[in-house]
């Protein structure tokens, strides 16, 4: 079974689009396929039609309960939703949003980013191809991914900020390769393409220039059906097969039938090994011999001293708590922290200028804290972004790889509960050493 996994860390690039009609192009051609949505939104399912509220089995019971020996065909059919002649269905639902969350159960597996892969083994002998729909944020589910996938996709938009995204993306899978120890092969799909636009053909161009055979030679034009099928769960080779929509996939197929990826090294000889055969190393921790985590986490510990004084015994602070609220939070500094404060992650795809916080209104103290308040759902990971350099959140003591292999300050949602925060476990409350009341994230 060929394991293939859509990735790119940008959402509404296309990921699900591209998986949903690249498995139904595939299966259509006589290939046994199964579509796996790794994606808590759950978007799989409603591009296929498959009624989100009639799903028994998903995603989140593979990895938490991966089969322990081969599954016959009428297993696989029990497990599955067969969406169209040869292609079926692993769908995702909410469930999976608390996979990264402590207590959601994958975190605390020893072998937590390998557990798609021994699940997909049982698959093995009753399908050719495996396609993974991955989240869009570089974490514990799509590391799943990675480290299954013996190859990957990216789709990637031919706007001009999308492009630059597939430079990091690129560096991302080599950070990748050195982490699971052995190469990556890839592939680039231009996607939304306007061939009537200057720019998009200029973008594509610089695409090839810079990633050569690693460019689908057949990009997916922006097409009306696509939209159209979508909208009827269907893929478009089952709402329009004799569109040009259809072509554009049909063709993206038979090149990633006949043509091989492009290899994706280590960066260096000295690579580090995989931790797969090493208990001892924690595959969320920065990579070895990469001391930029360090480097971070002094700079966070100064800056916490500020917090530190900052609070009861040391100084003023907010006059009351900054608790979440359904599925937002606010992430609160003290002013004097830098001449400009902002805050980047998975909320905004890692932009590098962040957003910036601003001055808390309603507080008499207000013009000493800046915050800014997010939508959040599941498990985010994020960085400060001070006078220009990133750095940890001094105030939450807990940390997960970034996206560059870094370590970045996370939060926790508990989507269990109504939409609503969780204090605790899910949800970081940072309290004071001494009580009273919180300065929340």
């Amino acid at each position: 079974m060929r394991i293939i996994s859509i990735v790119n860390q940008k959402g509404g690039c296309g990921k699900t689009t591209t998986a949903v009609n690249l498995a139904a192009v595939l299966a259509s051609i006589g290939r046994r396929v199964m579509l796996v949505d790794l994606d808590p939104q759950g978007h799989c399912a409603a591009a296929l039609g498959v009624p989100e509220d009639e799903i028994e089995y998903s995603s989140i019971d593979l990895l938490l309960d991966p089969p322990g020996h081969p599954l016959a065909p009428s297993q696989v059919a029990g497990m599955t939703w067969e969406v169209a002649y040869g292609l079926r269905l692993l769908p995702s639902t909410v469930r999976l949003a608390r996979a990264e969350a402590p207590g959601g159960g994958l975190m605390q597996a020893g072998d937590r980013d390998r557990r798609l892969k021994r699940g997909l083994e049982a698959f093995a002998d009753t399908m050719d191809y495996c396609l993974v729909d991955c989240p869009p944020t570089i974490g514990m589910l799509t590391f799943n991914a990675l480290r299954a996938a013996d190859e990957v996709v990216v789709p990637v938009e031919t706007g001009f900020l999308a492009t630059r995204g597939a430079h990091r993306q690129w560096t991302t899978l080599r950070a990748m390769a050195a982490r699971i120890g052995r190469p990556m092969r890839a592939r680039l799909v231009p996607n939304l393409l306007h061939t009537e636009r200057t720019l998009d053909r200029d973008l594509l161009d610089a695409m090839r220039d810079r990633f050569g055979s690693g460019v689908s030679p057949h990009p997916i034009r922006d097409h009306v059906e696509i939209r159209e099928a979508t909208a009827f769960g269907r893929a478009v080779i089952e709402h329009a097969p004799e569109s040009e929509a259809s072509a554009d996939y049909q063709r993206l197929a038979a090149w990633i039938e006949t043509e091989s990826a492009t290899v994706i090294e280590p960066p260096g000889a000295e690579a580090e090994p995989s931790t797969e055969d090493r208990p001892d190393v924690d595959s969320t921790s920065p990579a070895l011999g990469d001391d930029s985590g360090v480097r971070e986490v002094e700079i966070s510990g100064r800056a916490a001293e500020l917090v530190g004084r900052l609070r009861p015994g040391g100084g003023a602070r907010p006059a009351a708590p900054i608790r979440p609220e359904g599925n937002r939070v606010r992430i609160v500094q003290p002013a004097m922290l830098g001449g400009h404060i902002a805050v980047t992650g998975d909320f905004n795809q890692w932009h590098e200028a962040g957003l910036p916080l601003r001055p808390i209104e309603g507080h008499l103290d207000g013009d000493r804290w800046v915050g800014i308040e997010l939508p959040v759902a599941g498990s985010v990971r994020y960085r400060l972004v001070v006078d220009g350099r990133t750095m940890l959140d001094p105030a939450n003591p807990h940390v997960a790889e970034g996206p560059d292999g870094r370590p970045a300050s996370v939060l926790m949602i508990d989507a269990t509960t109504s939409g609503a925060a969780s204090a605790s476990p899910t949800f970081v409350d940072l309290g004071t050493a001494g009580g009273g009341d919180t300065l929340s994230t």
